[in-house]
């Protein structure tokens, strides 16, 4: 049942009588306000949009509070907007996102056409889609601002009556010329970037200009990511995980050909008020709404929709479309200290482990960012704070027995500069090295979640390891397991550049250290060989005076512990105790025991539905899945009356048809992994002529 919520105005949360920047002529201004009751809510403001229409522009303002109790107490609202829906009384779903741009996009611009130059990319060009959002042709009906109540903050905090005043303008253009030239996505290449087996060094949390406005541009952080050290980062592939939208998806294919023998892989970063997590190697967005979704009415009542989610419903959707999940910077800015929360909202991750699911999650950032503090110059660097705590809590989470991989990450928002100081680092600080069958989206895919990886804090100054494991005739690589209930192990040390204190390697037994040796020579191979002490994970790490220098993934010796399901959650395989590595593997050997997602099935919704017979007709396909997402599906095949033609990034095709005969016509679509589903369409008799 809907619940409707009226919430009374009031004199003190008086929204903008106006929002700053470029000019705007409004068809339309709403305004309103919320209370803390609501946040980490979502509220659809609907308006309408007319036919004919080619530009819609949206900008958006709110309050502040007037005394907050700390500089980082701030209202926040984060903007999305919605096209029409297939069918109203639903809420709006990924079948009808068109982009989100957090909050630091107030002034977002709707068209048929592209993007703006990269020049003006920061400001509102009349005609031209801005950064973060879909471009597509503008359909008519009732679309939808999205206010995503991130924080309000409350009177105990300093504001007068803790509401958040806010201001939509919305304004409508019919100018032709807003829509004589669309968009033409770049086609993705999808072939290895290199064909042979090896460790490949990477980045798996880079941003671009698609993320937070203003942030560098594609061009640059290919540049610096691919380029050698010391002027780039030296990396073989990122992923390029833009916010939500995956506006960033069809622009990639302008920049592969500069970069042979790199890989830039398709990702995005889903942000949710309690945490944020990657979606890998698809192309299929993802509902980033885990808190409830309201509809406002033109009164200010609010409508419930949705309830609040789980995240799991996020990571089922990305296995489905044939992706992998990672969740971002766990132990960062930690909620429960004040100041943090309102510095950096959502960063942490505050889902409890029922809530979240381990089982479902593939990575494990156990470093974001700053590999070390500054010290006075001829110092090594402290430690980065929030690193060991990631740290302790994947070494808890491998002992429950989910077999997460380890990933060290930048979250880089602009390229090789740090502009925000000690809380930004250059892309590649950290790196993630991880050994891939191919260098492509598959080959990183299958390394990664088998944990055939490990993690470079300072990037290309840190030394590369490798460890080996051997039981009986049974030989494993970091990630695998050896079944036996002994082994002997071999860890290396290689490389890395001089620093001002030792390093020392250290062994760890499910997270905790059992031998500290040195490493020496510095820059040369060091080997140190050791026996298991009992079944557990076993794994290494190199320190750098008290910063972490590099760490592996863990080889697992005996069983792994079989975790249970969240209270509600079906059983499933879990992560299980998993195959031994078979004998003389080595490198590659090993696998993942982890159950393929299952297929999702589809919808096909055809317009019209019904012709006469002998006219020529364009017909328009929609493709969506039929879970509750209701999200497009883009390059899936359609065939209708012996033609056929492939969805674009919208879910849409069109084939132009003409029957001669009447009575039901089947259209199909199809698509890897997704299954099929089919469509009935009526010719009927044609009209005689008088």
């Amino acid at each position: 049942m809907a619940l409707a919520l009226l919430l009374p105005a009031s004199a003190a949360a008086a929204p903008p009588a106006s929002c700053p920047g470029d000019a705007i002529k409004p068809t339309r201004a709403i305004t309103g306000e919320f209370g803390t009751e609501i946040e980490g809510s979502y509220v659809m403001v609907p308006f309408d949009v007319p036919a004919g229409t080619t530009q819609v522009r949206v900008k958006y303002c709110f309050d502040q509070p007037e005394s907050p109790t700390n500089a980082q107490l701030r209202h926040t609202l984060d903007l999305g907007l919605y096209e029409p829906r297939e069918r109203t009384g639903v809420p709006w779903g990924l079948s009808e996102f068109r982009g989100w741009g957090g909050s630091s996009h107030p002034d977002v611009t709707l068209t048929a056409e592209g993007f703006s130059s990269e020049a003006d990319r920061r400001k509102h060009v009349p005609g031209k889609t801005t950064r973060g959002f879909r471009p597509g042709p503008i359909e008519p009906g009732q679309w939808a601002a999205e206010l995503g109540v991130a924080a309000v903050a409350s009177q105990d905090e300093g504001d007068s009556d803790g509401k958040v005043g806010w201001r939509v303008e919305v304004e409508l253009r019919s100018d032709p010329a807003f829509a004589d030239e669309p968009y033409k996505p770049a086609p993705y290449d999808t072939r290895p970037a290199r064909s042979e087996p090896g460790w490949y060094a990477g980045d798996m949390h880079v941003h671009a200009e698609h993320s937070a406005l203003g942030d560098a541009l594609m061009s640059e952080v290919f540049g610096f990511a691919f380029g050698a050290p010391p002027d780039g980062a030296g990396l073989d592939f990122i992923t390029l995980t833009d916010y939500v939208s995956g506006a960033q998806w069809d622009e990639i294919g302008r920049h592969q050909a500069s970069y042979p023998g790199k890989l830039i892989m398709r990702s995005s970063e889903t942000i949710t008020y309690r945490g944020h997590t990657n979606a890998h190697a698809t192309t299929s967005n993802v509902d980033y709404r885990t808190g409830p979704i309201y509809a406002r009415a033109p009164n200010g009542a609010l409508t419930l929709f949705t309830a609040a989610r789980t995240p799991q419903h996020i990571f089922d959707r990305v296995h489905a479309t044939g992706g992998f999940t990672q969740v971002n910077h766990p132990t960062i800015f930690p909620s429960e200290v004040p100041a943090f929360a309102g510095f950096c909202r959502g960063c942490p991750w505050d889902y409890s482990d029922s809530e979240t699911d381990w089982r479902k999650v593939d990575a494990y950032e156990v470093h974001t960012g700053p590999a070390g503090l500054g010290q006075p110059a001829g110092n090594e660097p402290g430690p980065n704070p929030f690193t060991p705590a990631a740290i302790e809590e994947f070494d808890r989470l491998r002992r429950e027995g989910y077999r997460i991989t380890g990933v060290a990450v930048s979250d880089s928002h602009n390229a090789g500069r740090t502009p925000g100081g000690v809380t930004q680092s250059p892309i590649g600080e950290g790196t993630t090295v991880v050994y891939a069958d191919e260098l492509s989206e598959e080959g990183i895919q299958r390394g990664v979640k088998a944990g055939h990886a490990y993690a470079k804090l300072f990037g290309h100054e840190s030394p590369d390891v490798r460890l080996t494991g051997r039981s009986g005739d049974q030989t494993a690589m970091m990630g695998d397991r050896l079944g036996g209930e002994t082994a002997s192990f071999e860890a290396q040390v290689i490389g890395g550049v001089a620093t001002a204190l030792p390093r020392t390697l250290v062994v760890l037994r499910d997270g905790t250290p059992f031998l500290t040796v040195p490493v020496v020579p510095v820059g040369s191979t060091f080997s140190f060989s050791f026996d298991s002490i009992g079944p557990g994970d076993y794994r290494i790490q190199v320190m750098r005076g008290s910063a972490i220098d590099a760490l592996s993934n863990p080889i697992t010796l005996g069983p792994r512990a079989v975790p249970q399901p969240p209270p509600g959650a079906p059983p499933g395989q879990g992560p299980g105790a998993g195959p031994p590595s078979g004998g003389g593997g080595g490198e590659g050997s090993g696998s993942d025991p982890r159950r393929p997602a299952g297929p999702t099935a589809m919808r096909l919704y055809p317009k019209p539905v019904r012709v006469r017979a002998g006219r020529s007709v364009r017909f328009r396909f929609k493709v969506l899945t039929a879970d509750a997402t209701r999200a497009r599906v883009a390059g899936a095949l359609v065939r209708f009356g012996g033609r056929k033609a492939r969805t674009d990034e919208n879910g849409v095709a069109h084939i132009t048809v003409r029957h001669r005969r009447t009575g039901r016509k089947r259209a199909s679509v199809s698509k890897p992994g997704l299954g099929k589903a089919v469509a009935k369409l009526r010719v009927l008799r044609a009209k005689s002529r008088r």
